[in-house]
């Protein structure tokens, strides 16, 4: 059986992701590792989120004082680093289940940019408080042709046991996209789903856009989430 490689990083994206929404979602995270992709043009699975978080890490590091004196300044660079990673019309179609079947071509329009709103508002809250961490990266089982990979990683804190992430992907052009995470067995898309369907079943879809739209503007005006 092989061990986990372990990988040392201030891993904004991992703990302050997962702690954070685990507390208000009971989901999340973000990052991944191991193996090869298929084709040549395209980077592994892994590299093209370890190259996005050193990226990330990188920019909170440099631009420091310029977060601490306007927190905005993070959601810009989730939204322009590692944001771009995710597929959010394959998450909109899941989480949305059958009513993304039954949308109109406006809803199908609106959701998706009200839903990355949203994951990248609470992703980048998390992101300004981040601790320094052990990640650990266990080996990608997949085939080399594979179209649909899930990575597994663990994130070990100073205290209290670790928590494991897995990130599911799949590969949209010569990319590899990420269309859900589960962290300790509860996945991100099956959660906002069984909220999101209870919302529309009450007032419909269009009411659970406007109603993400207006709360996301006042984040957006406030800076808070």
């Amino acid at each position: 059986m092989n061990k986990p490689s372990k990988t040392k990083r201030s891993i904004s994206q991992h703990i302050c992701h997962c702690l954070y929404i685990v507390a208000m979602l009971s989901v999340a995270g973000l990052m991944i590792s191991s193996n090869q992709a298929r084709a040549e043009t395209a980077p592994a699975p892994d590299q093209v989120i370890v190259t996005a978080t050193d990226k990330m890490l990188t920019a909170l590091r440099s631009e420091r004082e310029i977060i601490r004196d306007n927190p905005k300044h993070v959601y810009a660079l989730a939204n322009s680093i590692v944001l771009p990673h995710f597929d959010f019309q394959r998450m909109s179609a899941f989480v949305l289940g059958k009513h993304w079947r039954r949308a109109s071509v406006d809803e199908k329009a609106r959701f998706p940019e009200q839903f990355r709103n949203l994951i990248m508002r609470t992703y980048a809250t998390a992101l300004s408080e981040y601790t320094d961490e052990t990640v650990s990266y266990l080996p990608l089982r997949a085939s080399t042709n594979a179209d649909d990979v899930v990575v597994k990683t663990l994130i070990e804190r100073s205290s209290g046991p670790s928590i494991p992430v897995a990130y599911r992907m799949h590969k949209t052009d010569n990319s590899w996209k990420i269309y859900d995470i589960t962290i300790d067995g509860i996945s991100l898309v099956n959660n906002y789903r069984r909220s999101f369907s209870s919302e529309i079943r009450r007032r419909g879809l269009t009411a659970l856009i406007n109603k993400l739209a207006v709360r996301n503007n006042k984040l957006a005006s406030n800076g808070t989430h």
